[in-house]
């Protein structure tokens, strides 16, 4: 709405020629100390002051106050000097002039009006706290004045321009009532309701307005009172009352263009309660009953918004074009309005016109920018990305600031968007989100594209993170429930199943959920994810019972039936897989079912029915991509049940049917393994040399190296059989494996317990390949090989190398470290073997291996005599590690403490529970260390029980079964039982054919025999 007319052009005498009481200047007989020629020259300058020549009454009030100094019309010359200066608008000099006139000549009866025009002054100076305090002056010291009252008056006006509103209100009310001759009381109580209006308090400010039409009927603010009250309910949103108040009062307002006001405002009113078809005609009567009205061209525009409203987008359109040819800012709005008129209308292409037209004639005009807007929405509704992109672009980079700024960096990433330039298009979403001017719509549209962006350029914790965010801000927003899908998708690509279920399935649990199927469906994919696949069941289930010909009624199927599989329950996988190919056999995908049938079958033991069911997929399906699987199926069930001539009839087949297949090196290897296991080593050999051949690249070339060498060591061709190796690089200089074929050769000499040329082979590699990332590996086996020669310092020192070298696994450091420090303590080299457990201890903190270093050290305490430290060590490791092997093994440690320490009770209680709870080798030697400590005991007969368990408990564990039966012979003699004795003893030997515990048994055996 446009604003009405305020107080300061109501009083058209605010800087008006000053008016004086008629007796200030009235004509005096001379005095006796005067002359004709004074009286004369004053007379002249002040007839020029009257006509209104101001300069030259200057000139001669000057004259006059140079010659006659002691004049008794001095002060009245001086006086009218300074106003003819305040006339001219010499401010500066008129302020310093009545400045020194009521200094002079306090007590002249000019002095209240010198002070009143040096408020004047002060405020034309915009000096407005000296205004006020020479405006106060006046109340002050001439309270009785006639100017008192006007002096209140206009300090009320100086504090408006301050906007200091109670204190004008206060001068404004002081005014009013406390003098009643001052000729600006209805201003005064008329400029009380307007500041009241000003401040927002409309309902006090129509109050006042109704004391001026009562206290003033006859003032002319009455009828602007009037209009005044009307305006003031219409801000209250009270629109109406203000039809009401200003209905009431137009027959009292004479005044066109009051009447006019009154009548805008109530049509106005009418718009703000969407009554606009009353709207539409009081704007209409309006323009027919006042042509010439100031506010004409805002009501014709204001017409244009209703018909806008009724949707008559061409008479909208019409009416805003009849101020276009104007030069005011509203033509230039009008112009705009008529194009989103004509767009509103579809005309679009004439709407495009008319916002080039405005962003080209006035490119700084208010509406550019929002032109430039609304053309690139056509263009981008019209599929012109590029050059809807270029017009935003423009906006972004020459209107700032502007209302449309934050709405084209959201528009210019949506084209990058649909020109597919993602990330660049972020970077827009993100600076319209950041604008301090972005609406609501913008940050809702912005923040979701953001999530959208990121999870399209892979970046998928932070698209996570980012719908989060969203949620947590806007959890009621339609696109909430897009949001919470593509969170739940960004968790799922991601790898956070659990996560993503718990998105789908607040989705999937929410009846008319847009995305429920997809929700349900995402659901049962996280669960078979996370291997709940008896949850999974259900969630397919649920899904395939919701939306039984939904879009995932195929797939759906497909997923219970690999969730049954996966689960193991073969024969419901088994009829969920029958079921889909039944229901979808052309689908994409029955080949897949038709296939996972005859693993069903495959698991189930059912190797007939599998090969039926692979043999009718490859019927069914010829061109499937899994017709090549199941023909090599049809070869790996005959060759599990070791029928290996159908065997290699069946991967003959996938040779001749799918020679491009990638299952044709593998059946060509299985063809290889059969003929090996027929024991048929040269067909076998021959095989195995077709994969080298044929298939260079395939992953078997090393399992065929293999296979070979063991076909040339079953025909007892050795040396060729190391020889394969180096020929099949020299003839294959650039090959990919020659590492992996350098290290097979390694490998192949140390199961042959050629350890000596097993340390030449990882030596030459680990040379050979400096960088390689098995160079760590051929180190720890070279180590091995040294420590199978006895070697062990080599050994020790092998195993360090490999632990340090650069690319080494987790697996060979923490190996290598621990078999270094075994060495060392072995070694006795105590020193060394500390400063490993402690590289050990740093290089493998939090790694699976800290237990084992952990355990390593308190062994190594252990050995070293130490025992305060290995005990202290080995409970460390028990706190720590309660629930591992490696703390047992630290359990079995603190018994043999407990066994030097003779505290044979404690020893006893932890070795028993040990053995008891394990049935590994730690088990086995907590057994052993229990018949130790009954022999310590002397407690024969059960040592003889703890030692004759072992046998039945721990069989397989021949090391501590051969000790054992040593001890059970050591008992037998000390309970003097010989011949039981000798059985023990013979029983070691019978299990090992060296090592200490061997020599002692043999000699023991001997005693026993002589005679």
């Amino acid at each position: 709405m446009a604003k009405l007319i305020g107080i300061s052009q109501i009083l058209f005498f605010c800087s008006a020629l000053f008016l004086f009481s008629p007796s200030v200047f009235a004509q005096t007989p001379p005095t006796p100390q005067s002359s004709i020629a004074e009286e004369q020259d004053y007379a002249f300058a002040y007839g020029l002051y009257k006509d209104g020549l101001f300069q030259q009454a200057v000139e001669q009030f000057n004259q006059f106050l140079a010659k006659y100094s002691s004049s008794l019309k001095y002060p009245d010359a001086l006086f009218l000097k300074t106003e003819c200066l305040f006339q001219q608008a010499q401010w500066e000099e008129a302020a310093k002039g009545f400045a020194e006139f009521v200094n002079r000549f306090p007590t002249s009866n000019l002095a209240d009006n010198a002070y009143f025009r040096l408020g004047d002054t002060y405020g034309k100076m915009e000096r407005n706290q000296d205004a006020v305090r020479a405006y106060k002056s006046v109340l002050d010291l001439y309270d009785e004045s006639d100017l008192a009252g006007e002096a209140a008056y206009w300090i009320g006006e100086t504090y408006v321009k301050s906007q200091e509103y109670d204190n004008a209100i206060k001068y404004y009310t002081l005014a009013f009532e406390n003098y009643p001759h001052n000729r600006l009381r209805d201003y005064a109580l008329y400029s009380v309701a307007w500041t009241y209006q000003r401040k927002g308090e409309y309902a006090k400010g129509a109050e006042a307005y109704r004391k001026v039409i009562a206290e003033f009927p006859q003032s002319p603010l009455t009828a602007q009172s009037k209009v005044r009250i009307g305006e003031c309910y219409y801000y209250l949103k009270e629109y109406r009352r203000a039809i009401d108040e200003l209905t009431a009062s137009k027959p009292t307002i004479q005044a066109p263009e009051q009447r006019g006001e009154a009548d805008y405002l109530i049509a106005e009113s009418y718009y703000h309660l969407n009554e606009f078809g009353k709207a539409r005609t009081q704007y209409q009567e309006f323009l027919a009953s006042y042509p010439e009205h100031a506010l004409s061209r805002e009501v014709i525009y204001a017409l244009g918004w209703t018909l806008l409203k009724q949707e008559e987008f061409a008479a909208a359109a019409e009416s805003f074009h009849r101020l276009v040819d104007g030069t005011d800012a509203l033509a230039h709005s009008a112009l705009y309005r008529r194009g989103v008129a004509e767009k509103l209308g579809g005309n679009r292409q004439t709407a495009f016109q008319t916002f080039t037209q405005i962003f080209t004639s006035q490119p700084q005009g208010e509406f550019a920018d929002n032109a430039l807007f609304d053309a690139g929405v056509i263009h981008f509704e019209e599929k012109r990305f590029a050059d809807a992109y270029a017009l935003f672009s423009r906006i972004i980079a020459g209107y700032k600031p502007s209302d449309v700024l934050p709405d084209s960096y959201q528009m210019a990433g949506e084209c990058l968007v649909a020109k597919g330039d993602i990330e660049q298009a972020r970077g827009m979403f993100e600076s319209a989100i950041s604008h301090p001017l972005a609406s609501f719509e913008v940050k809702v549209v912005s923040q979701y594209q953001i999530g959208w962006c990121l999870f399209k350029t892979g970046k998928l914790k932070e698209a996570a993170a980012q719908f989060s965010k969203f949620l947590e801000t806007y959890p009621q927003h339609p696109r909430a429930a897009e949001a919470r899908y593509w969170l739940a998708e960004a968790e799922y690509q991601g790898g956070n199943y659990r996560a993503s279920l718990r998105q789908y399935q607040a989705i999937a649990d929410k009846q008319g959920h847009a995305r429920r199927e997809e929700g349900m469906y995402g659901a049962g994919w996280s669960q078979f994810k996370l291997k709940e696949y008896g949850k999974a069941i259900l969630a397919f289930e649920r899904l395939v019972a919701a939306y039984p010909n939904g879009k995932f009624s195929f797939d759906g199927r497909l997923r219970l039936g690999d969730s049954y599989f996966f689960q193991k329950d073969y024969k419901k996988a088994g009829g969920v897989y029958r079921t889909v190919v039944r229901l979808f056999p052309k689908n994409e995908g029955a080949d897949y079912a038709s296939y996972q049938l005859a693993q069903t079958h495959f698991r189930s033991n059912e190797f007939d029915q599998a090969a039926q069911q692979f043999s009718l997929l490859i019927a069914t399906y010829p061109s499937s991509s899994l017709a090549d699987d199941a023909q090599y199926a049809l070869g790996w069930i005959p060759f599990q049940r070791k029928q290996y001539q159908p065997a290699i009839k069946e991967f003959q087949e996938v040779l001749a049917n799918y020679p491009e297949s990638e299952l044709a090196a593998k059946a060509q290897y299985s063809i290889g393994d059969a003929y090996y296991n027929m024991q048929q080593y040269a067909p076998a050999e021959r095989s195995y040399r077709e994969v080298v051949t044929r298939y260079p690249r395939s992953a078997h070339l090393l399992d065929a190296m293999t296979g070979i060498q063991y076909c040339l060591v079953a025909q007892g061709k050795q040396d060729e059989a190391l020889a394969v190796i180096d020929t099949y690089i020299r003839e294959n200089p650039n090959t990919s494996v020659s590492e992996q074929l350098s290290l097979r050769k390694g490998d192949l000499l140390y199961g042959q317990k050629q350890y000596d040329a097993a340390v030449g082979q990882y030596r030459a590699f680990a040379d050979r390949y400096p960088q390689s990332a098995q160079r760590a590996t051929a180190l720890y086996w070279m180590g091995k090989s040294l420590a199978a020669l006895n070697r062990l310092t080599e050994a020790a020192a092998a195993y360090e190398q490999a632990a340090t070298a650069p690319r080494a696994t987790p697996k060979i450091t923490s190996g290598a470290l621990m078999e270094a420090v075994q060495l060392y303590t072995q070694l006795r080299n105590y020193e060394q073997a500390y400063g490993l457990i402690a590289k050990a201890e740093k290089d493998l903190a939090g790694t699976e291996w800290a237990s084992e270093i952990a355990y390593l050290k308190g062994l190594l305490f252990f050995e070293n005599g130490a025992l305060p430290e290995a005990k202290s060590q080995y409970e460390a490791v028990i706190a720590r590690f309660g629930s591992t092997p490696q703390a047992d093994k630290a359990r079995v440690g603190l018994v043999r403490i407990h066994l030097r320490n003779k505290d044979l009770a404690a020893g006893q209680a932890m070795a028993q529970k040990v053995a008891t709870s394990r049935i590994d080798e730690i088990g086995a030697e907590a057994q052993y260390l229990n018949g130790v400590i009954f022999m310590e005991n002397k407690d024969w007969r059960n040592a003889e029980t703890s030692f004759l368990r072992m046998r039945y408990v721990f069989p397989s564990h021949e090391a501590w079964l051969a000790k054992a039966y040593l001890s059970l012979g050591q008992t037998y003699e000390a309970m003097n039982n010989p011949p039981k004795a000798k059985d023990a003893y013979q029983n070691v030997l019978k299990l090992q054919k060296e090592g200490e515990t061997v020599t002692e048994a043999s000699r023991r055996l001997k005693n026993l025999e002589r005679p």
